[in-house]
């Protein structure tokens, strides 16, 4: 049975990031996922405002079209080098790619520092 394909508009691709954000914390592992996944969607959604197909963006940046694929299915993640390649071509910033996550200030690390000690100390060993 062939499945329906998904993503392949703007609004369809914006639904598709709500749900995958829903989804932060599940674990570690899952984050990485849909961090990946997140920035494929951006790609592709820039890539459908802007009218370009993948062979276009690929020879822009000297990949296949093939990578610019597994990028926007998140099968790939995305080197930080081709991100900037990217970034420039489209004219946007950086942090574009990952904007949804930081929209909703979602953190991979979960344990933050008590106080200004990286350790805590009982009161007996700190010098007076």
């Amino acid at each position: 049975m062939h499945k329906p394909r998904t993503n392949t508009t703007i609004e369809e691709i914006n639904k598709s990031l709500i749900e995958l954000m829903a989804q932060w914390r599940i674990s570690e592992k899952d984050d990485e996922l849909i961090f990946t996944k997140i920035v494929g969607l951006q790609l592709k959604k820039i890539r459908l405002m802007r009218g370009y197909t993948q062979t276009r963006v690929a020879k822009a940046i000297n990949i296949t079209f093939q990578q610019i694929q597994k990028y926007e299915r998140g099968t790939n993640e995305c080197k930080a080098i081709n991100l900037k390649k990217l970034s420039e071509y489209f004219d946007v910033s950086f942090d574009y790619f990952i904007k949804p996550i930081l929209d909703a200030n979602l953190t991979f690390i979960t344990k933050r520092r008590d106080g200004n000690n990286v350790y805590p100390f009982k009161q007996d060993y700190v010098a007076r």
